[in-house]
């Protein structure tokens, strides 16, 4: 927009000068032709006089040495006719026969003055023609012709255009830069922070704030998106809230109904009755756990910090080996990203339970590397998988899919991930892996090391934990 600006801005001024500068370039394209003709009338009068002696003696001779020196002083052509249109005397190369020429006797032998010549442009082409009878009283013995060059006024018209042009390239320059670009950033500053801070608006910043500056219309609308802003902000924590408080409040009496109903049931079928209750409590207290979790996602400014995923990744699959069948991890050497404080243990965990789950008996595999500016954080299970519709829905909260209903969990595991991984300017992307089983990728911004950091590999690195 601010391209847009600028470009109109300039088209504009150059429009402007442009409307300034013709007027100025055709006044003196006209003065300079015009005092070209009068000169040269000066000319045609003072040559009329001469010839009319020159005509009544019947001797040219005297005529055509001054036509040769005022040849060789202003250039051009002059031609002497006698009232039969007989060129009695002519220096240069214009002759009666051409037309213009022709016109021009004619209109002086009739008596009539020459008329204002076009305006000379620098493009244009032709010459002056001015003509004046010769005669006495109401007698008429000839006539004068004077085609007069116009390159001087063309000269002059050219230099004046040139300097005009440069003038003016100078102004817009000036104006450009000195005016209207300091107008523009004046006007597009409140509108690139508004666009920033609603971009960290979207991106879970609700602290984000615009700046009420510029024009009176851009603060308004900056106080407008303030005012909207601090409204999502209550909004979001009043979510939050409400949450958090209805999980506190459920989780007490779950518990003193889990009490309550471990005491009951004196029969063995009873018992199984109660064991069941108290499973579905179980999973209940989870659900509000999870909730409760997920409240506070997003409710702190999170700063992430150089963390190496690569060992905490490799410790974690040590504490999980226990439970997997073939638990399989390539974390080579130090790989440094930004993460906040306990993330990768709990996205681990999330994801590791998922295999456990879903793909009980499976061999899992755990990948940890550097791609561009990018660290990867995947888990990826040999399992059944999930239907290609179903793909998408993963991380959706309470998704399950149709082949796991009966599984146990919330189904909020991979929301938790989601919303903490992008707590921490990270990404989350989940496929079906090849040859069957689901693979989960983490991605996190990358933190280069220094000079000082290793990047040698442990000895295990890559083998299977178990």
């Amino acid at each position: 927009m601010r391209r847009r600006l600028l470009a109109l801005s300039v088209t504009l001024v150059g429009l402007v000068l442009v409307a300034l500068t013709v007027p100025l370039v055709t006044t003196y394209a006209e003065d300079r032709t015009q005092d070209l003709f009068v000169n040269r009338l000066g000319h045609v009068t003072r040559f009329a006089v001469l010839a009319e002696n020159a005509l009544e003696a019947g001797d040219a001779a005297a005529l055509d040495a001054d036509l040769e020196r005022y040849a060789e002083v202003y250039g051009g052509s002059v031609i002497v006719t006698n009232a039969n249109r007989e060129v009695v005397a002519r220096t240069g190369r214009a002759g009666s026969g051409d037309p213009e020429v022709a016109e021009v006797v004619e209109d002086a032998l009739a008596g009539r003055p020459s008329t204002p010549p076009p305006t000379a442009w620098p493009w244009s082409t032709g010459s002056v023609v001015i003509g004046s009878p010769v005669g006495r009283d109401a007698q008429v013995l000839g006539a004068v012709v004077l085609v007069a060059p116009t390159a001087s006024v063309q000269d002059s018209v050219t230099t004046w255009l040139l300097w005009l042009t440069i003038g003016g390239l100078a102004v817009l320059l000036l104006t450009v830069f000195g005016l209207v670009a300091p107008f523009v950033g004046w006007v597009m500053r409140p509108v690139h922070d508004l666009d920033a801070a609603a971009r960290r608006l979207a991106g879970g910043d609700l602290a984000s704030r615009a700046h009420q500056t510029g024009p009176p219309e851009l603060r308004t609308l900056a106080g407008s998106f303030n005012t909207m802003a601090d409204n999502v902000e209550v909004s979001q924590q009043q979510q939050r809230d409400l949450v958090a408080d209805a999980a506190h409040q459920l989780g007490n009496p779950l518990t003193s109904l889990r009490l309550r109903i471990e005491g009951l049931g004196a029969t063995a079928l009873e018992r199984a009755e109660v064991q069941t209750v108290l499973e579905e409590a179980d999973r209940l207290s989870t659900i509000v756990g999870s909730l409760l979790d997920l409240s506070q996602v997003g409710a702190h400014v999170v700063t992430p910090v150089p963390t190496d995923v690569a060992a905490q990744a490799r410790h974690r699959c040590e504490m999980w080996a226990p439970v997997f069948t073939e638990l399989r991890v390539d974390a080579p050497g130090q790989v440094l990203a930004a993460s906040t404080d306990g993330l990768v243990d709990v996205v681990l965990d999330a994801l590791l339970d998922n295999a456990a789950k879903f793909a009980p008996g499976a061999p899992v595999q755990v990948e940890v590397g550097a791609v561009a500016d990018e660290v990867l954080l995947r888990v990826r299970d040999h399992g059944p998988g999930l239907a290609v519709d179903d793909v998408a829905k993963v991380g959706d909260r309470f998704f399950r899919g149709r082949e796991h209903q009966n599984v146990a969990g919330t189904g909020l595991g991979l929301a938790i991930v989601r919303a903490r991984v992008r707590d921490a300017g990270g990404r989350v992307e989940v496929g079906l892996a090849d040859g069957g089983g689901l693979a989960v990728s983490v991605w996190l911004p990358r933190v280069r090391a220094g000079s000082g950091g290793s990047s040698a590999a442990p000895p295990d690195a890559g083998r299977p934990v178990r």
